[in-house]
Parts: structure tokens; C-alpha cells; sequence
């Protein structure tokens, strides 16, 4: 073989992900590309130069896998380099390898399309499958929208113009397929809600980021501040620490399959954590004594430390140390709206949603809306009812702003101005004020 390859971290200490380089050796020679993979340095093994595969990191096998065909591409590359040069001209190989591992895109910049551009960002991004869907899913929405207009959609047209119209075309113009009979179908104009507005005026922003990053077009007006993502509050519901304590003390001896979701979303209740964290909680995860939980989020790769709650204690005697088997994300959703109704978690609750233009309201006992992610919700609400300081609960649920953290607090005007009673500056002190 020409050389040795072999992966590096462009930022072994950093605290997210950061790139992996692949390295070439040659005699003196020394040559270092981005392979374009990302990863967290806890998830890279620098003894072995690839990627962990652990419950953590489950992509480590896709993405050495990916290691795996550039090492041989370069060494390939390397390899009819020397072949034909009888020696290594560094930068001329380090061109070399940078076109068969980093290949510009096909198409000219001058010819490339606007949806030619958002297919080939989709097809080359390494974003979760769940945000391609996303994206997907905006770039079907603006074919559509292009079908009503007289011309091709163009990067020039993306500006404030294009963004109110396109903004009135989601909220009354989409059609849906709404069955009428067994067997038929009837296209209704029914448009989509605030966040899902929202959701595709945020992929069209990153869309045209790409193509301005990749010169495909000069055009900032997805820039202006006026051309910004809609967003609809959830009207999502938190369960009170009374409701959490019903749903604690509830026998559930006779169903253990109950017993078991009930004891795993209570932890949830007490972590903070999401479900992808919760089901894959297991023993090595407890430090200092069993009084802590240590987890790396699969979310956004941070660690957080959690103090363990008395009810988390409880349980684990229960199980001998052990934590409950977790199940499904879509089989919890259902056991633990069952647990809400057995544990009479019955409160009338109207939610509002704005659909086409138009408020709708729709009333459902509690139960009916507990889902996992009530869990996550609870524990941010009611810790800031218990006055915890906001940032300590942000080191926890791993909220990197106290705007997104905001969004998880959910308490009504009356518990706020019970929240505020109690406060010194409404509670009268010996200051003795003097009247002239």
C-alpha cells in the first residue's frame, strides 16, 4: 500500500460533536481532509481510530462503515498516484483525494435549480432520518405551491413577497384526503396548523442557507427579520405533583405490565428525561452512592447529572437495584393514558389550535392527553413551582436557552399569581413607609 490512512477528531476536548479528519502518511508526508462525518469524542475510540458502538451511539457501525469505504477510496487514490508519478507530489495528491472524498457537486452552480438544490441538500446532509422526512415532506409542500404559479420557483423569488404569499397558501390553500365513503376519497382545502407552517418556512431558511453557503445564489432575502418561523405555543398539559403522587400510590398489583410503565414513567417524572434516555437508563448510569443519575443525551450529546428523587429510590428497592424493562415509545403512550384514567386523572381540559385561519376547541378528560413526553414536562413545571432556580433546571433537562426551556413550563394565571404571592415584594415587610 502507498501510505498509511488512518481518522483523527479535528477537537478531541470538545464538549458536542466535531469533525473526523482522515489522515495520510506517506514518508515526511502528512495530509488531512474532512471526511464530513461528525461525532462526539465520548463515541470515538482513539485506540482503534473509529467510532464506539454502544446503546448511545447506535450510528457508530453506520458511520465506520462510511470510514471504512474512504480509507479505501484514498488508499486506492494514493495508490495510482504513485503508480503514475512514481512519487508523491503532496498537493497534488491532497487535491486528489479531496475530489473523491469531498466531490463538488455535479452540477454547475450557474445551472443549479432551486429544487435541484433542496434534493441534492437532502440527499447529502447527515441530519437525523426523522428531519430528512421533515425536510422531505417541505419540499413536496413547495412543488405543490409551485404548481399554482405561473413560472418555476427561482432563488431570486425566495423574499418577503414569496414568504407572505407562501404563508397564505399553507394556511388556506393545502389540500388533504378525507375519506366520505368506504373506499373513496374527497380532497378538502383544510390548510395546515401554526406549527406546521412554521415547521416549513424553518426548512425553506435552511434550504436556502445551503445554497447561499454553496454559491448557488447570492439572494439574502430569507435573511430579513420579517421572514421568520411561525410558532403556535402547545397547548400541552404537566401532571401536579398531587396528580404524580395519586398516580404513585395506585395498586396496580393485579396488572404487572401496568405496574412496571407506571413505576418507568414516574422515574420520567423525576428525571426530566426524554424517551430515548429513559429506556435506555441502566445501572452504570447511578453515581456517587446511588444518589445521582449521569446520562449522556442521545438528543443533543450533553451530559446532565440529576439528584435521584425519593420515588426513583423506592422503585429501584422494588425492582432489587434493578430499573423496569422500558417498552416501545408508541405501546408506552397507550399504557400510560390507561394508567391516567385508573388513577382518575379526569380534569376537563379545552385545547386550542389554529388551523386555515381558524381557532378550534376541543375538550378531553386529562388522561386522554398524557403521553411520555408529560413526563419531561412535569418535572420542568413543577420544579419551577417549587422555586428551584430556572438555570439548575436547565442544567438538567440540557435547555440551552431560557426561551426553549419556557416552553416546557406550563401553569395557569392563577398558579402564577399564587407563585408571585408569596414573593417579598408582595408580602408586607417592617419598612414603615411615611406619608407627606
Amino acid at each position: 500500500m502507498a501510505g498509511t490512512v488512518t481518522f483523527i477528531l479535528k477537537n478531541p476536548k470538545e464538549k458536542g460533536e466535531t469533525p473526523i479528519y482522515l489522515v495520510f502518511w506517506y514518508d515526511q508526508i502528512r495530509i488531512k481532509i474532512s471526511t464530513g462525518e461528525k461525532i462526539h469524542p465520548d463515541n470515538w475510540n482513539p485506540g482503534t481510530y473509529k467510532a464506539r458502538i454502544t446503546l448511545e451511539n447506535p450510528q457508530g457501525a453506520s458511520i465506520n462503515t462510511r470510514l471504512k469505504d474512504q480509507k479505501q477510496l484514498a488508499e486506492d487514490t494514493a495508490r495510482d498516484h504513485l503508480n503514475q508519478n512514481q512519487t508523491v507530489y503532496k498537493e497534488k495528491l491532497k487535491q486528489e483525494l479531496r475530489e473523491i472524498l469531498r466531490p463538488k457537486p455535479k452540477e454547475d452552480p450557474k445551472h443549479m435549480t432551486f429544487f435541484k438544490s433542496i434534493q441534492e441538500y437532502i440527499d447529502s446532509t447527515n441530519k437525523s432520518p426523522k428531519t430528512k422526512v421533515s425536510y422531505t415532506a417541505t419540499l413536496k409542500t413547495l412543488q405543490i405551491y409551485n404548481e399554482t404559479l405561473k413560472s418555476e420557483i427561482t432563488f431570486e423569488d425566495i423574499n418577503n413577497d414569496f414568504y407572505e404569499d407562501f404563508v397564505k397558501f399553507l394556511t388556506y390553500s393545502i389540500q388533504h384526503s378525507r375519506k366520505t365513503k368506504p373506499g373513496k376519497e374527497k380532497q378538502v382545502k383544510t390548510g395546515y396548523n401554526e406549527n406546521t407552517i412554521g415547521n416549513r418556512i424553518k426548512n425553506l431558511k435552511v434550504f436556502m442557507n445551503y445554497a447561499l453557503d454553496k454559491g448557488y445564489t447570492t439572494n439574502r432575502g430569507h435573511l430579513h427579520r420579517k421572514f421568520k418561523k411561525i410558532e403556535q405555543t402547545a397547548d400541552t398539559i404537566y401532571l401536579t405533583d398531587k396528580e404524580l403522587e395519586t398516580i404513585y400510590n395506585k395498586d396496580f398489583t393485579d396488572n404487572p405490565k401496568l405496574d412496571r410503565v407506571r413505576d418507568l414513567f414516574i422515574i420520567g417524572c423525576y428525571t426530566g428525561l426524554r424517551f430515548s434516555d429513559l429506556s435506555q437508563l441502566t445501572q452504570d448510569k447511578f453515581i456517587k452512592g446511588g444518589q445521582q443519575i449521569k446520562v449522556k443525551t442521545q438528543k443533543t450529546g450533553e451530559t446532565v447529572i440529576i439528584p435521584l428523587h425519593w420515588t426513583i429510590k423506592e422503585i429501584l428497592k422494588k425492582y432489587n437495584g434493578e430499573l423496569p424493562r422500558a417498552i416501545s415509545n408508541q405501546k408506552m403512550n397507550e399504557y400510560v393514558k390507561e394508567l391516567g384514567e385508573k388513577a382518575g386523572i379526569n380534569e376537563r381540559i379545552t385545547l386550542t389550535t389554529k388551523t386555515a385561519g381558524l381557532k378550534h376547541e376541543q375538550t378531553f378528560d386529562k388522561w386522554q392527553l398524557i403521553t411520555v413526553h408529560t413526563a419531561r414536562r412535569s418535572f420542568a413545571t413543577n420544579m419551577f413551582l417549587a422555586e428551584v432556580p430556572t438555570i439548575s433546571i436547565m442544567k438538567i433537562t440540557g435547555h440551552r436557552t431560557e426561551k426553549a426551556f419556557m416552553k416546557y413550563i406550563k401553569i395557569t394565571q392563577e398558579q402564577n399569581a399564587d407563585k408571585l404571592s408569596t414573593h417579598p415584594y408582595f408580602v408586607k415587610s417592617s419598612l414603615k413607609v411615611v406619608h407627606q
